[in-house]
């Protein structure tokens, strides 16, 4: 077996194809009405006349109560029903119509979507051109590194809605405060993976360089920084993905318009199918902005895509 290998691009969306048919497989038959299941539903008809015990005087008497019919049906039912998870038909049906006529007022999806993507994007724009210096610096300076590595330690961890209350507070319910999450929720991640690709550039190279006689610049310049390129671009679509899952927490207040909003203000209302919209519009920015990050890349890093070693 060789390793790594590669498919090529028919067979990679031949296989995708299949991939997403089996997920859509698996949600009809979650969904679909295999199951009979009798109702009994008790009607009010009227009122009758009957006996029963006082309880004070201990005597029977006659009082007047209501009159109830029982109506029995049949009906259909599946595994999971609405409004736990909504059909596929009536998803679709409903992303249609967010798409094209959400009607009420309601921004639609490509509002939700533009809103997000470009918060997003500010982000994580931010978050790199920040981070990537940082963190090359705190690689080739290690007194720089122990001073700031507690910091990060202790800010790593915290999961971007946890930023919520105090970007609040401080930033007000505007765009200021999603950047800010999303800059939050990205930015250690960023500045993690710029330091392992530079502390793991091979000290072979660094060395042989120095035997050569080239300067502090050309070290990092044509050295450092090239063979640590590559690592950092593939950590920073990583941080791209990761400023996705940052942007339900940015938008579940103090806005209308972005998918984190649809996907939040849905599961109030309980419209499972709007919440699956989002996810898979998320999901679907995620892959376009992937693609567009890989022709980049191709145009940035020439010599990792030589001799078809990455496709």
């Amino acid at each position: 077996m060789n390793f790594p290998a590669y498919l090529d691009r028919r067979k990679s969306f031949t296989y995708g194809v299949i991939g997403i048919g089996i997920v859509l497989a698996l949600w009809w038959l979650l969904t679909y009405p295999f199951f009979e299941e009798r109702v009994v539903v008790r009607t009010e008809t009227g009122t009758v006349m009957v006996e029963e015990l006082d309880e004070i005087s201990g005597e029977m008497v006659r009082i007047r109560r209501p009159a109830y019919e029982e109506v029995a049906g049949v009906e259909r039912r599946a595994i999971v029903n609405p409004p736990a998870l909504d059909t596929p038909q009536r998803t679709f049906r409903d992303a249609w119509m967010l798409l094209t006529d959400p009607g009420g007022g309601r921004p639609s999806l490509l509002d939700h979507i533009f809103w997000s993507t470009l918060r997003i994007v500010a982000g994580f724009l931010i978050s790199s051109l920040l981070a990537v210096p940082l963190g090359i610096a705190m690689a080739l300076y290690p007194r720089l590194r122990a001073t700031i590595s507690p910091i990060i330690s202790f800010l790593r961890p915290l999961p971007s809605i946890a930023w919520v209350p105090l970007a609040l507070i401080w930033l007000g319910a505007g765009e200021a405060q999603k950047l800010a999450i999303i800059f939050m929720g990205s930015f250690s991640a960023a500045l993690i993976y710029t330091i392992e690709a530079t502390l793991r550039v091979d000290p072979i190279l660094v060395r042989a360089a120095r035997n050569l006689g080239v300067s502090e610049g050309q070290l990092l310049g044509k050295v450092l920084l090239p063979a640590a390129l590559p690592s950092i671009v593939s950590g920073l679509k990583v941080v791209m993905a990761i400023g996705w899952t940052c942007v339900i927490s940015a938008e579940i207040v103090g806005t209308q318009k972005g998918l984190g909003s649809l996907i939040w203000n849905s599961r109030e209302i309980s419209k499972t199918s709007w919440v699956l919209v989002g996810m898979a519009s998320i999901s679907a920015m995620v892959l376009l902005l992937d693609t567009l990050f890989h022709v980049i890349e191709k145009k940035l890093l020439p010599w990792v895509f030589i001799e078809g070693r990455r496709s």
